[in-house]
């Protein structure tokens, strides 16, 4: 392992220990040219996409390989019945989600979401009341956007509203729409970076998917590159 290699592991290690919704006593870090690789088990499914967030934003990392188990206590674990009950009772609750837009199946813990709704954040409404239930250990996520003709400015609505946001530098970023899919373009400086600009034009009107090109080149490296 290189120096800058070993780096990056002890920094995202820091990380992960950084955050008190994680324990990390049991996740292994690999770092090799800026794509980091978590390993081990943690205790449950929000502690796993709390893991692979940490890494994303650890500065330097432009790959994240998440091959975390998901190893439930035996107190928290539950049979695909109980699990079906319990997110049945959560999406009727939401008051972002309308009634029997979204069906969940569950096979040994893992959630399988389907359905349409009309907005981005009614299909990541439903995923955050999946990934809290007890005793699921993943998530696939099948919803579908209702299909709506996008505005013939959207592309410009989307670059709007990357400027507007403090954690995403827009001047590097290019957005094309084609129907009813917008494709970002450009370099990022983190891959939260990159998560956020996708959720900014996931919610433009019309959008039902975002494609991501972005390069990830860490703040500091571009000078490096040029010379």
């Amino acid at each position: 392992m290189s120096r800058s290699d070993s780096i990056l592991q002890d920094q995202v290690m820091a990380e992960l220990h950084w955050d008190s919704s994680i324990n990390a006593t049991d996740i292994g870090v690999s770092a090799h040219e800026g794509a980091v690789t978590l390993s081990g088990h943690v205790a449950s499914y929000p502690q796993r996409l709390a893991a692979e967030k940490a890494a994303q934003r650890t500065r330097g990392v432009v790959a994240v390989a998440n091959e975390l188990e998901v190893h439930l206590p035996d107190s928290w674990q539950r049979d695909d019945t109980d699990i079906a009950e319990a997110l049945a009772r959560g999406l009727t609750a939401s008051t972002l989600i309308a009634p029997g837009s979204v069906t969940a199946t569950v096979t040994n813990a893992w959630v399988t979401l389907q359905g349409t709704v009309m907005w981005a954040y009614q299909r990541a409404a439903a995923e955050r009341i999946a990934r809290h239930v007890i005793g699921v250990v993943g998530v696939s996520n099948a919803i579908k956007l209702t299909a709506r003709p996008t505005g013939h400015d959207v592309d410009k609505a989307i670059r709007a509203a990357l400027h507007r946001r403090a954690d995403v530098d827009a001047r590097a970023i290019h957005v094309e729409v084609l129907g009813n899919v917008a494709a970002l373009t450009g370099r990022v400086s983190s891959l939260g970076e990159e998560r956020a600009a996708k959720l900014a034009a996931s919610a433009a009107p019309g959008i039902e998917r975002v494609t991501s090109h972005l390069t990830v080149i860490p703040a500091g490296e571009p000078a490096a590159i040029a010379s």
